[in-house]
């Protein structure tokens, strides 16, 4: 009797834990998404393991979502379309590259979506105060920092430069904390970059050597957006570095987080509206994400996800239809 009665015992155990584990009441398990952000210790990786751990926070039942370290943008691009990633950040540059087939063999992505508007990086072009070189001009025949081989800028200015009439004599690939190193010990005449500044590389070094800035002259400032038209005209602002006494001209181009087509409309809407509607949480991440608002989906040069486009309809913004 008292083995047929802890049969009977165990038996009602297991039928209660299965109804628990079955029945309308559980609750549903969080979504594990990954966001793809760049090397540590980079803007990319800092903001999309942030914005990772904010949405996370913001959604603590709905959502998992894990900021991976990847090589970058591009690498951003490639694991989203490849359905490796959820979520992930990206130059404008880095998505035209995508959608022209330059990242996956000749096939343009298809699984590219619009999300989040970031922040305007700004052509950031510098050099030793003691270096000649104060022009776009003056490349000709120096030695200029492009930044890592292969990536969007590399190519974009390999390609313009020599449109231009400008030939450096060789043209340093690294990354850009190698970079400002390589200008301080006067191995490279040059360096050129898109930050929103202060970069942090450039700014440590200016606290101890003196640098100059290079601004592009109007000509030069159309010609590089009428090749690039995700380029937007406009002027470093006085004190962004030392060295910058007064404001010059010079070009923008746009950060953004972009996110797979196969999300959901209904959870992208839902993560778009309330990142958009608390900026501050986002501001505690990055200073720069005070530039995430609804009206900078305008500078995508990707369709936006469905969701995105649900709640801009929604506050009544207005986006082109090639953005739909």
């Amino acid at each position: 009797m008292k083995k047929l009665f802890l049969i009977m015992l165990v038996a009602l155990l297991a039928f209660q834990l299965m109804a628990n584990g079955s029945g309308e009441s559980g609750a549903a398990a969080p979504k594990r998404l990954t966001f793809a952000t760049g090397s540590s210790g980079g803007n990319f990786y800092v903001v999309g393991a942030g914005l990772a751990n904010t949405i996370t926070n913001l959604f603590p039942d709905r959502f998992i979502v894990t900021g991976e370290e990847t090589g970058g943008g591009s690498a951003n691009l490639v694991l989203i379309e490849n359905g490796d990633a959820d979520f992930g950040i990206a130059m404008a540059s880095s998505i035209e590259q995508g959608l022209s087939g330059q990242l996956t063999s000749g096939k343009p992505m298809e699984n590219i979506r619009g999300f989040l508007p970031l922040y305007p990086s700004y052509l950031t072009i510098y050099a030793l105060d003691s270096n000649p070189v104060k022009t776009l001009e003056d490349f000709n025949g120096k030695t200029v920092g492009f930044g890592s081989k292969g990536m969007a800028m590399d190519k974009i200015f390999r390609e313009l430069l020599p449109k231009m009439n400008i030939n450096p004599a060789n043209i340093f690939n690294d990354g850009h904390g190698a970079t400002a190193t390589a200008v301080s010990q006067g191995n490279i005449d040059a360096a050129l970059l898109f930050s929103l500044p202060p970069f942090p590389a450039i700014a440590e070094l200016e606290a101890s050597t003196p640098l100059h800035f290079i601004g592009l002259t109007k000509e030069q400032q159309e010609f590089l957006i009428s090749q690039k038209p995700f380029y937007t005209a406009a002027k470093m602002p006085k004190g962004a570095y030392k060295g910058v006494t007064e404001e010059y001209d010079t070009v923008t181009e746009w950060n953004f987080a972009v996110c797979s087509a196969k999300l959901s409309e209904q959870d992208v809407y839902d993560i778009a509206k309330t990142l958009f509607e608390n900026n501050p949480a986002l501001v505690q991440v990055y200073k720069g994400l005070t530039n995430v608002t609804p009206e900078n989906e305008v500078y995508f040069n990707v369709k936006l996800h469905p969701g995105v486009v649900k709640y801009l309809d929604e506050k009544g913004v207005k986006i082109p239809d090639s953005l739909r």
